[in-house]
């Protein structure tokens, strides 16, 4: 319970510390009046993910996936933009997180694993990119690296959880904007939240 109170004042300390970079771009900022609330939702999620996560040198992924995703998350659906500035910091905390778990683990072979899970799940939606370049971004491609690295680590069923997850959530996401009129067939969606949200769940419940 310690570890996960103290992982979730950890979360909350840095989507609230990162929250300014996203005015970096004037068309992803986000109003200065959602930085605490954000920073709250960031702390809600850590703690409470900590709480279920099994192995201890798993809960500052969890933490770090929580406070980055909250971020994201809110960015992405505000302005269908997943800005660099954030990424790479979310990229530059989660790898010596990842090196840590296996050398407190022991478990050298799941190394391997993040390292195919990002490469796998990159190379999944950089096809789409190719594919629909209107419908998927370059953002959710370098988000899509992270998540994969999660879920890579995490196992087969988390990795699977955060590829179809993401699409079933993002779909859904999708079909609620068409039902409340607010898109149309060719409007586009930002993935980035339902992305971070399945990665979250299946990085939780099956790592």
């Amino acid at each position: 319970m310690v570890l996960a109170l103290l992982m979730a004042v950890v979360a909350a300390a840095t989507t609230y510390a990162v929250t300014p970079l996203a005015a970096r771009n004037p068309r992803s900022a986000l109003p200065p009046a959602w930085r605490l609330p954000l920073a709250l939702c960031a702390a809600l999620l850590a703690g409470a993910g900590s709480v279920v996560t099994e192995q201890w040198w798993n809960v500052p992924l969890v933490g770090t996936l929580a406070a980055f995703g909250v971020l994201l998350g809110a960015v992405d659906g505000q302005s269908k933009l997943l800005p660099n500035v954030i990424l790479v910091r979310f990229a530059a905390v989660t790898l010596p997180l990842v090196l840590l778990a296996g050398a407190a683990s022991g478990h050298w072979i799941g190394l391997l694993g993040a390292v195919a899970g990002g490469a796998a799940l990159f190379a999944v939606y950089f096809l789409l990119a190719l594919l629909s370049p209107a419908g998927m971004g370059m953002g959710d491609v370098k988000l899509a690296a992270i998540l994969g690295v999660f879920g890579g680590w995490a196992g087969a069923g988390a990795w699977m959880g955060t590829l179809l997850g993401g699409f079933l959530l993002g779909g859904l996401a999708g079909v609620g904007v068409l039902l409340l009129r607010r898109g149309s067939r060719g409007s586009t969606f930002p993935f980035g939240p339902g992305m971070l949200l399945a990665a979250f769940a299946s990085f939780v419940l099956l790592a």
